[in-house]
């Protein structure tokens, strides 16, 4: 209403129905809009928040666009643009872009000014509540904030624009969104990031994405499942390709990261070995040593490229001097035995401790006279005890023949009339006993 009164007037506001927070009352009852900035000058040396604005709970499409920019005595202008989403159901989500100051340290943390844009809610639905704070750096001395642009568009969905002083702390569910750094320096892109090369070459190397060496160590790395507000810190559950000083190319979490590579994939920088946590894996066409159980399915060949001593498939004795290989084991074990496992190499012998070559099975480890052995010295061959051949043997054993039969021998090379029998050839006949077996056709 136009006041006519001429003597001094104490009132604590004016208020005129319909009025928008950039219009004034004219004195000749006219309206009129705020041409210049809307700003606020903070003082922001011992940090806190600032509250940008307010969007308040409505329901219905529109949504309204404000930009800030904050400026403090220590950092050049920041600029924070902000669009609330609204729908049929009220805000659903709070969209901004927040750009780094133009001074950031080595590994972009922010020296002085606004380091983190967030926004707090309250409510549900159409009675959501959204509002946008900055956080302020300490020692960033006089700050700065203007409404540098606003659309016309829904203006009464933007309320309580810098109409608070900093505070120290805020309350309510809060969700921080991203600074832009100048991607010339480093920053953060929302969405995806895609590369189409475009005349570019392979033998030229640029045809892709090519990330170059860290100026203090050269190093460089690619992380994977970082955390999306901030360059310059790790989490659970983040991954790193990196190329290291030494030249390697390593793959390991980045909370497990090792100057010696023990944790991880890597490759050393002549491509020459790899490693998993430190073991190294098998290298086609070089000599290594594997520690450990390895485990191959399927087939496993071997083709001997030496000779005598030097071929085919070594296995060296264990401390305890034996040295075996087990048939029909189980697949999904390392150790044991199973029912109908084999195994053959060397074995001790329970009653002189003596090292044989033994064939039998698992479950008769220990027993002395099952299996098929060859003595330590390698003269005696003896089958589940009993000596068939060599030093030992009886009954003409010593000569060549072989005891077999339930214990009845057979004895080639000897002419005895002896009644444990034997069979004796001089060449043209065979005798039994001394008596010569005569020969015939015996029809089929």
């Amino acid at each position: 209403q136009q006041l006519t009164y001429d003597g001094n007037i104490t009132a604590t506001k004016f208020i005129k129905t319909g009025g928008l927070a950039t219009e004034i009352l004219c004195a000749n009852g006219d309206t009129t809009t705020i041409d210049s900035k809307l700003s606020r000058t903070y003082n922001g040396g011992s940090g806190g928040y600032i509250r940008l604005c307010v969007f308040p709970g409505d329901a219905g499409v529109g949504n309204p666009y404000i930009q800030f920019q904050v400026q403090c005595n220590t950092n050049a202008m920041q600029t924070i643009d902000l669009v609330p989403n609204y729908s049929s159901s009220g805000i659903d989500a709070l969209y901004g872009v927040f750009t780094a100051p133009a001074y950031v340290k080595t590994k972009y943390n922010i020296y002085y000014g606004a380091d983190k844009l967030l926004h707090t809610h309250t409510g549900a639905y159409s009675a959501a509540t959204y509002t946008a704070w900055i956080h302020m750096m300490a020692n960033s001395g006089n700050v700065t904030v203007s409404v540098s642009n606003q659309s016309s568009y829904w203006p009464t969905r933007v309320t309580e624009i810098l109409t608070q002083d900093v505070v120290s702390s805020i309350s309510g569910n809060q969700t921080q969104i991203p600074m832009s750094f100048n991607l010339g320096s480093g920053g953060i892109i929302g969405d995806m990031l895609q590369v189409n090369p475009f005349d570019r070459n392979y033998p030229a190397y640029n045809n892709g994405i090519r990330i170059g060496n860290n100026n203090g160590d050269s190093t460089s790395s690619l992380y994977l499942g970082c955390i999306k507000t901030a360059t310059n810190t790790t989490q659970a559950g983040q991954w790193e390709i990196s190329k290291t000083s030494d030249k390697a190319l390593t793959i390991n979490p980045s909370s497990l990261r090792k100057a010696d590579h023990s944790v991880g994939l890597s490759i050393d920088g002549d491509s020459s070995i790899i490693k998993f946590n430190g073991n190294e894996l098998v290298n086609v066409g070089t000599d290594q040593t594997i520690n450990g159980t390895k485990i191959f399915n399927g087939v496993f060949q071997v083709n001997p490229a030496g000779t005598y001593n030097n071929e085919g498939i070594r296995i060296a004795k264990a401390t305890n001097g034996l040295s075996q290989i087990q048939f029909g084991c189980d697949s999904a074990q390392t150790s044991g035995q199973i029912q109908g496992q084999w195994a053959a190499g060397i074995m001790i012998r329970q009653d002189t401790q003596s090292k044989e070559f033994v064939i039998c099975l698992t479950s008769d480890f220990g027993n002395d006279d099952r299996g098929l052995r060859i003595s330590a010295d390698g003269n005696t061959l003896t089958f589940n005890g009993s000596v068939i051949a060599g030093v030992g043997a009886t009954n003409g054993a010593t000569n060549g023949s072989v005891n077999y039969s339930a214990g009845n021998p057979i004895l080639w090379g000897v002419n005895s009339v002896g009644t444990e029998g034997g069979f004796y050839s001089d060449g043209p006949k065979v005798y039994w006993r001394a008596k010569p077996i005569t020969l015939g056709a015996v029809p089929p």
